[in-house]
């Protein structure tokens, strides 16, 4: 089985979901959370390689108020502590027991949270180019991405992602970031309750995220293996695919007891 689409239905709203490599029985699967702009489609294939390379299922989904979910607005301000709430219903209705969850950017974040709560059945996480705090960067990013949808200069790629939604996503999107740092927001004293394996990725030249930021994730979680990856930017996967696949694989292959990393 693969491409399969889930419909799921949770917390009211109505979510697509996407085996990208069809569930192996008796093997854990693998879950995706996209990035804060993103989608099932802007992984760009790295979900079915990887369940590929490694045997096991692969899952991805859009979050509530992206891609072919329904549409959010606005974002509640702890909409990023809500999704990693969700996550356990989502994987129930997706019929996932065993699992590792990789997330990048927000999706890295949620992932981190979920991590943080223990949740049975989770083996490993994998954060690619996660925020844990306020980031000077990332406000930059935010209130550039916030003009352009106020102004209707998006790149074509948003509605290409997200249909008639797009501006919706990066207006509630930059604005909701905005009003969470400005909160002086910070989730690595959360994230000191990780027991599981973490591997945690960030891009040296990441311009929308200090490199303090996977710093401040291996001080909260010691046991982490916290890698800054030279020469990238914020987008490992798109940037350095071989790579960055191959970390992720390696990673998972050993702590899931897998062969094929």
């Amino acid at each position: 089985m693969s491409g399969g689409a889930v419909a799921i239905a949770v917390d009211g709203a109505r979510l697509h979901g996407e085996w990208c490599a069809g569930p192996v029985a008796g093997r854990p699967a693998l879950v995706f959370l996209h990035d804060g702009l993103g989608s099932v489609a802007t992984w760009r294939g790295l979900p079915g390689r990887l369940g590929r390379r490694l045997g096991v299922g692969a899952f991805a989904y859009d979050r509530w108020g992206y891609g072919r979910s329904d549409g959010r607005v606005p974002f509640p301000v702890d909409f990023i502590e809500q999704e990693a709430a969700r996550l356990a219903d989502i994987r129930r209705i997706a019929g996932i027991a065993d699992h590792a969850v990789v997330g990048h950017s927000d999706g890295g974040t949620i992932a981190l949270l979920y991590a943080a709560r223990n949740p049975a059945g989770l083996k490993a996480t994998v954060s690619v180019s996660s925020h844990v705090h306020r980031d000077p960067l990332a406000e930059a990013h935010l209130k550039r991405i916030g003009n352009h949808a106020a102004e209707g200069s998006l790149p074509a790629w948003m509605a290409r992602f997200h249909g008639d939604k797009a501006t919706d996503v990066a207006s509630c999107w930059s604005a909701t970031w905005l009003e969470i740092f400005a909160a002086d927001w910070n989730i690595a004293p959360a994230l000191e309750e990780i027991a599981g394996p973490l591997l945690a990725l960030h891009g040296e030249n990441d311009a929308h995220g200090v490199a303090e930021q996977l710093h401040s994730i291996a001080r909260a979680v010691p046991h982490a293996d916290a890698r800054l990856l030279p020469g990238i930017d914020h987008f490992p996967h798109l940037e350095d695919p071989e790579g960055t696949e191959a970390e992720i694989a390696a990673f998972l292959a050993d702590t899931l007891d897998l062969q094929g990393g």
